[in-house]
């Protein structure tokens, strides 16, 4: 099942990702949440405790409306990151081509020189998050890969 949600990207963005998902042999969308997943990965954006939410600058550009089809995975791991960079999904593209994508993109090219380079269609695959309580305080913790638990139990 697949999650849609629409969002808006200016023409400028549109056609340098387009451009660049076209040079790797890329889906749009399997670029863009690639790119993000590099960002957040990379540890770019501090995260962001009692703040609003920022969302793109809205005086200049033409901007287009993008329809973008999510993995319930992927969803969820933009969710997450929305929420930590309170960042809207268009702030954080923009972010993403405006900081990372250079990284990235250089990041993306080795890794398809490289032999065994093979598309991976599980990025989110051991996405997850555990809720609980504590000392009467309620928490939730978020695993951006495979729980460590099950990392441990893989290695013994």
């Amino acid at each position: 099942m697949n999650i849609e949600t629409t969002t808006c990207i200016s023409h400028e963005h549109l056609e340098l990702l387009t451009l660049h998902a076209n040079n790797h042999s890329m889906s749009l969308r399997t670029f863009i949440s690639c790119l993000i997943s590099f960002a957040a990965h990379c540890d770019t954006v501090q995260v962001q405790y009692f703040k609003q939410v920022k969302y793109r600058n809205r005086n200049s550009g033409n901007w287009k409306r993008f329809h973008l089809v999510l993995y319930n995975d992927e969803y969820e791991f933009f969710m997450d990151v929305k929420k930590l960079w309170k960042m809207s999904l268009a702030r954080i593209i923009e972010y993403c081509l405006d900081n990372v994508l250079d990284d990235f993109l250089k990041f993306l090219t080795k890794a398809e020189e490289d032999e065994d380079y093979y598309t991976d269609n599980y990025r989110y695959g051991g996405y997850a998050f555990e809720t609980g309580t504590k000392e009467n305080i309620f928490y939730i913790t978020l695993y951006w890969g495979p729980h460590p638990e099950i990392l441990q139990k893989a290695m013994t």
